[in-house]
């Protein structure tokens, strides 16, 4: 029975602990919203070539040229129109969304080098801990946050650095429990 209630101990303070460094880093970190680079509440929706409700509504013909569209797909953007009187009355080309992606990368790599150094230093904190159930919760969330951080800023990286990164962590990682072990071990001797 003893050993459950270390492990819901270790548990409960590794999940909490890394909610805890998770919410605390984006309370005062916050990643970019959409909201903030795309302004004008024009979602990417599918357009046609020629916009032409004369018919219907007595607007004018607008016809996105060649040129323009293959312009505005070079950038990575999308053709959107602005509208007087609910007609449309011209076209651009909205990059707001390129914007957004590059501030997430940005972000993703700032959260990356926040959490790093603190969850190697929530699992080093955790190999010394007297309490074993504490230090293992310590272990475990240094890991979490690690993880999350690596999760984050992992799809922006080339396969090589995938790879190093990976293996950074690692070495990093056994070469903490390891320095940890040899020392418990020549206490006991």
């Amino acid at each position: 029975m003893a050993d459950i209630k270390k492990v819901a101990l270790t548990l409960a303070v590794g999940i909490l602990l890394a909610l805890f460094v998770g919410f605390l880093v984006d309370a005062i970190y916050s990643s970019p919203k959409y909201e903030d680079f795309c302004t004008n509440n024009n979602y990417p929706i599918a357009y046609e070539k020629t916009v032409n409700r004369e018919l219907v509504s007595g607007c004018p013909n607008i016809t996105v040229s060649a040129t323009d569209e293959k312009s505005c797909y070079d950038s990575k953007g999308y053709i959107t129109f602005n509208y007087t009187s609910s007609c449309p009355s011209s076209y651009y080309c909205e990059t707001c969304q390129v914007e957004l992606e590059s501030a997430n990368q940005d972000y993703s790599r700032n959260l990356f080098f926040i959490l790093a150094p603190i969850s190697i230093a929530l699992i080093a904190a955790g190999l010394f801990l007297s309490l074993e159930s504490i230090g293992s919760g310590f272990i475990l969330g240094g890991i979490l946050i690690l993880i999350y951080g690596t999760i984050r800023v992992f799809g922006d990286l080339s396969k090589v650095m995938r790879v190093i990164l990976l293996g950074v962590e690692l070495v990093l990682v056994i070469w903490l429990g390891y320095r940890r072990v040899e020392k418990s071990s020549k206490k006991k001797k």
